[in-house]
């Protein structure tokens, strides 16, 4: 089995977040930190020509209080296929008032793919996270996707999707939470103007016990990702 590990710790410093631990070793990749305003961001990587049988990537994150951390991924992966379950799983500690953005590239599956990915994760108080994701996946693939974001052990978010449903429909997600009351509000009125002027692209929002979340649905995975880029820019600036 191909493995990859990757472990990312971050935290405030002044008037900008530090990443001051990024180790990564087998199958993993990640560039150096890049500012962003205030933020950090990295980009993550894979090495080969994508995600084959029993390929696993192992991500564990921490973001010390008031930390702003972007995470995206330099291209697409493509799932391939084979006689194992490939699949990644990523463990996120979020600080008190910090701010994670995990914002996906498309996965674009292959007929005989079969890929589970895992995220969890943990919120302290006055903590968010941003989670966006996209999947094209053939019916006869089996591409399954999970997200779990806790507070002092409650859970917050569940969210789980098996892509190949939504076939030959691409599939998109946009969930934010760890918001109070007035801002789960304006979240959510930012998501439906936007999701009004957002054309070619099914869209459905709803609003969390303490977030604001959105799926999509259209005929390929640029046409969504660009209908989900527009609303999370929508989402942070209702925020």
């Amino acid at each position: 089995m191909n493995a990859g590990t990757l472990d990312i710790a971050a935290r405030h410093d002044g008037t900008r977040t530090v990443v001051d631990r990024l180790r990564y070793d087998g199958l993993a990749r990640c560039s150096r930190p890049f500012a962003r305003g205030g933020a950090a961001l990295v980009v993550l990587a894979q090495l080969g020509p994508g995600v084959i049988a029993g390929d696993a990537v192992a991500t564990t994150g921490r973001l010390a209080p008031v930390a702003h951390l972007i995470v995206t991924q330099q291209t697409a992966t493509r799932l391939l296929g084979g006689v194992r379950t490939a699949g990644a799983r990523s463990q996120w500690t979020i600080g008190e008032n910090a701010m994670l953005e995990l914002i996906g590239e498309p996965l674009i599956a292959a007929a005989d793919a079969d890929y589970e990915a895992t995220t969890t994760v943990d919120l302290a108080d006055g903590a968010r996270v941003l989670v966006a994701e996209i999947a094209h996946v053939p019916a006869t693939a089996s591409v399954r996707l999970r997200t779990v974001v806790t507070r002092h052990g409650r859970e917050l978010l569940y969210d789980a999707v098996d892509a190949q449903t939504a076939a030959p429909a691409a599939v998109g997600t946009l969930a934010y939470v760890g918001l109070t009351e007035e801002e789960r509000m304006h979240c959510l009125a930012a998501l439906d103007r936007a999701a009004d002027v957002t054309a070619g692209v099914r869209i459905g929002t709803g609003a969390l016990a303490h977030g604001v979340f959105a799926r999509l649905t259209g005929d390929g995975a640029w046409l969504v990702g660009a209908a989900l880029d527009a609303l999370r820019v929508a989402l942070l600036a209702g925020s």
